[in-house]
């Protein structure tokens, strides 16, 4: 049974790719106007556990539980008309599109999912939390920054309405500058409600405190800590002792 406070709940969920299961059974709730930080090295699963939360691979056993009602053998493209979007790995830009037209598929969503949706104010939204994305309005998204090119992938899920945002390693491939740049604009999202699951391998520049950090290894959750900022030290020793790891 799914907890009112949450805007989502895991229940002993397991997935995979084909035959081969990647996470053993995970269970953990975020609630509403939350942002969770899921850590771990490369392999570890991360990524696993976005895709079956946004419904994009099968899930073996256990529930997914999105604003109270079971999810877990619902579309992928079902989830995102309801709020629950995924900023993948990557960034999934359209090459040869430009800026507007990229963000022409949020607004698509948008207006899907919301019969009061106003493109003009959520465009004012993007264009003043992104600056530089107002700038290169009719350049080709091949020809940004790799920076750049995450804040479009942000703004894009943003102009879908979303309830739920998961970013899969929003810092992939970023300059420190940014990296700090982006996580400003996840900040300010926080501050404004919006619920968030942001996987990393590494720690980043993240000012606030993470209502919960969850680091996985090996396709299994060796932590979970409620309010609370790792050092490079503890995370460095979680990675080491990994498999022995229990539960915080």
């Amino acid at each position: 049974m799914s907890d009112t406070r949450a805007i989502l709940q895991l229940e002993n969920v397991s997935a995979g790719y084909g035959k081969v299961m990647a996470l053993t059974p995970v269970s953990f709730m975020l609630e509403y106007g939350s942002l969770t930080m899921i850590l771990g090295p490369n392999g570890a699963g991360k990524s696993t556990l976005l895709k079956a939360i946004a419904g994009l691979i099968r899930v073996f056993s256990g529930r997914i539980f999105y604003e109270g009602n079971d999810v877990t053998d619902i579309a992928c493209h079902q989830r995102a008309r309801r709020g629950l979007v995924l900023v993948p790995q990557g960034r999934g830009m359209l090459p040869g599109l430009t800026v507007a037209e990229n963000l022409d598929l949020g607004i698509a969503l948008g207006h899907w999912s919301n019969s009061g949706y106003d493109e003009r104010s959520n465009l004012d939204y993007v264009y003043n939390l992104f600056p530089d994305l107002k700038e290169a309005f009719h350049k080709d998204c091949r020809y940004l920054s790799g920076g750049q090119m995450q804040m479009l992938a942000i703004a894009r899920a943003i102009l879908a309405r979303p309830k739920l945002l998961l970013l899969d390693e929003p810092s992939s491939g970023l300059s420190p500058k940014a990296t700090e740049r982006v996580y400003d604009a996840l900040e300010k999202l926080k501050t404004q409600g919006l619920a968030m699951i942001i996987v990393e391998q590494k720690l980043v520049p993240l000012k606030s405190t993470p209502s919960q950090t969850i680091v996985l290894q090996a396709g299994r959750v060796i932590h979970i800590g409620k309010n609370e900022k790792l050092s490079e030290e503890e995370l460095a020793s979680l990675y080491i002792g990994g498999e022995q790891s229990a539960f915080a």
